[in-house]
């Protein structure tokens, strides 16, 4: 592949993350820069498909193998998303105890109401069946602890992510999005209309 020397601006809080990832990583910053960049146009490849839009054309890129891990969120874990513009909403609270929880893959809700539900490729044995073919047998399942639900990654070879990290044993909150490799998992206590 051929490759040449690109010139960007970035913010310089945003380059300090990039650097301090890449230091921590073992890897050159255009290693993180370019597995980012993969990441986001195979996101945007996968979503045309599916709306048939023209980023469908878009043509397959294979990641450098020393990319191909899950690269973390640049945007400090600490505040919250930005909205379009200035104005934050406060995020919504999360009950102490739930009974239900409701979770809307490819637009069907399916009612969490056990303490164990189990979510991968097999419809036998899963209460949310995903055909994929990157998706785990028993990709992952949701248990219930004292009343709070959690997200725990069964060993899968592509795992749970969360706001662009891997995550394992995460406690869902209200409105929560978890991915699934190209599924999106919108977390709810409030039963959707």
């Amino acid at each position: 592949m051929n490759k040449q020397v690109r010139k960007f601006e970035c913010r310089d809080d945003v380059w300090a993350r990039v650097e301090a990832l890449a230091e921590s990583r073992g890897v050159s910053t255009d290693e993180i820069v370019q597995g980012v960049l993969i990441q986001v146009f195979s996101r945007k490849r996968a979503a045309g498909a599916k709306a048939g839009g023209d980023s469908a054309r878009v043509r397959s890129v294979s990641p450098p193998a020393s990319s191909r891990r899950t690269i973390p969120a640049l945007r400090d874990p600490s505040e919250p998303p930005p909205l379009g513009g200035s104005a934050r909403r406060a995020p919504a609270k999360t009950p102490q105890s739930a009974e239900r929880l409701y979770i809307t893959v490819a637009g069907a809700v399916h009612v969490v109401d056990r303490d164990e539900f189990l979510i991968g490729r097999a419809p036998r044995v899963c209460q949310i069946a995903i055909k994929d073919a990157n998706i785990s047998r028993k990709h992952c399942r949701v248990v219930r602890r004292d009343g709070q639900f959690f997200i725990c990654d069964l060993g899968s070879t592509n795992g749970v992510e969360f706001e662009g990290e891997r995550v394992d044993n995460h406690r869902i909150m209200e409105g929560a999005v978890y991915r699934l490799c190209d599924h999106e998992l919108h977390c709810t206590y409030t039963r959707p209309s």
